[in-house]
């Protein structure tokens, strides 16, 4: 295949979503009735589908066949507001699925937070979902110590809102670190999407107002559901 008809098939592609999109609710027709109309093999058709879904423009689910990505989340990973509130404020529905809660190390978490490697850890693990779309999963490792029967309460609701409203705690400092990844296998199972599928890995370490470790993040976003915004301000 020449790089012009590439190039061309997936401008084709974009052009026939672009006027289709709202017809389609959404969903594309399958690859078949996709690489008839355009006369191309379906090798060549899904090298021109790769192309657009790696500029977001469209996502694959396992078993389902391609859709139209929605708009991207705008996410400003330094503010404290929940997944669900700013989800919301973007007019957006939010949904949380807890996958697991268990008592575990996770040596990690423990090195981030500047604890020994045989910390014990209560574990929470969520799928979140943005207007029925899951676009991440993480994994929330909390010290025992600063919230004890955790998970015997844990229900889905706001970890954070529940650090404070029933143990006093104020999250205050935070350390952030973003990296671009490929999805591991669990990850990608767990959001209905082929392993190595390209992803964003976002994890946090935090602590309260007088230093103590209270939590460790781990998130990993679909790389076309989210754009990080950070607003910044100060003095000269």
């Amino acid at each position: 295949m020449s790089d012009a008809y590439y190039l061309q098939l997936t401008e084709q592609l974009r052009t026939l979503i672009d006027q289709n999109a709202a017809l389609w609710e959404g969903k594309l027709p399958a690859e078949r009735v996709l690489a008839e109309r355009f006369a191309t093999t379906r090798v060549t058709l899904r090298q021109a589908l790769s192309q657009l879904e790696g500029e977001g423009l469209i996502h694959r689910s396992n078993r389902r066949g391609w859709f139209i990505s929605p708009a991207r989340l705008v996410y400003d990973p330094t503010r404290d507001a929940g997944f669900n509130d700013y989800v919301r404020a973007q007019g957006r529905q939010p949904r949380t699925a807890v996958l697991k809660l268990e008592a575990r190390v996770h040596p990690p978490a423990a090195r981030a937070l500047g604890l020994p490697d045989d910390q014990l850890f209560q574990h929470i693990r969520r799928r979140r979902y943005v207007d029925d779309r899951a676009v991440l999963v993480e994994s929330l490792w909390v010290v025992p110590e600063r919230a004890p029967e955790l998970l015997d309460i844990y229900a889905g609701q706001s970890l954070w809102g529940l650090l404070r409203e029933r143990w006093g705690h104020y999250l205050a400092n935070r350390s952030i670190r973003m990296v671009s990844e490929a999805l591991s296998p669990l990850d990608a199972e767990e959001l209905s999407v082929a392993p190595g599928t390209a992803g964003l890995n976002i994890n946090r370490a935090i602590f309260d107002d007088q230093q103590r470790p209270i939590e460790y993040d781990e998130e990993h976003w679909l790389h076309d559901s989210l754009c990080i915004s950070v607003e910044l301000s100060g003095q000269r």
